[in-house]
């Protein structure tokens, strides 16, 4: 019989190298996502956290639900293990933790019918060589097997890494860096994805101000909005 627990084992057991890739240091036989010492302070979402990021996003976009795998304050482990699929090369890590996504959402809502990733620039995508919302999206995407639409929207090249900015900057740069990609047509009058469940998904949440730029533009072509990150960051470890 499956069950949610065994369906987490096999997907830590997908992403197991015997490194772990929070803190560099061997985890031994058995397959697991980090080290044991690691795993100990790894901090997944409650479904109050849930509520604080829906209340968040809540009064700045139609949004139904808004969710993370981990709460990731500042020197966590959850905080190592993003930056290390982000910007360690990881890219392997990316579908079994979009699957782990999956299955906890399982646990609160029905699937998605759309699954889509926040884009990158086209210059990132290519210093990168993924994007890392997109490998989270497949994972998604296949574990309840809907479609994933990796080129709903784009990202204009050219833009500051929104990181690198504090709260007004993050808001000003979003509004104008991301755009429609592929879907609306004049046929449909720009409303494909009417009436649809489309789940917005991103490695991490600090401001909100991706989600709520990519999550604008869904809705403008008629989308039931709800978003999932890897991570909601806070700023510092609790």
């Amino acid at each position: 019989m499956t069950t949610p627990e065994t369906k987490w084992f096999g997907c830590t057991a997908m992403v197991w190298s015997g490194i772990c890739p929070a803190c560099g240091q061997g985890m031994g036989v058995i397959p697991a996502l980090t080290c044991l010492h690691c795993a100990l302070d790894l901090r997944g979402a409650s479904p109050w956290d849930r509520e604080k990021m829906l209340e968040e996003l809540a009064w700045r976009i139609p949004v139904q639900d808004a969710s993370a795998l981990w709460v990731a304050p500042s020197g966590s482990v959850a905080e190592a293990l993003y930056k290390a699929f982000k910007f360690g090369g990881k890219r392997q890590l990316g579908p079994p933790l979009g699957a782990m996504m999956a299955i906890q959402r399982d646990g609160w809502l029905p699937p998605p019918e759309r699954v889509i990733p926040v884009p990158l620039t086209p210059k990132r995508m290519w210093s990168r060589g993924y994007n890392q919302a997109a490998e989270l999206a497949r994972g998604m995407a296949h574990y309840w097997s809907v479609p994933g639409m990796e080129h709903a929207l784009k990202r204009n090249d050219g833009g500051m890494n929104l990181a690198r900015l504090g709260r007004k900057e993050r808001f000003a740069m979003a509004a104008t860096d991301f755009v429609q990609g592929f879907g609306p047509t004049a046929l449909n009058k720009g409303k494909d994805l009417a009436g649809l469940r489309c789940l917005l998904v991103d490695d991490v949440m600090t401001t909100g101000a991706t989600l709520e730029q990519c999550g604008k533009l869904l809705v403008e072509r008629g989308a039931l909005l709800s978003v999932m990150v890897l991570a909601r960051r806070l700023g510092s470890k609790a």
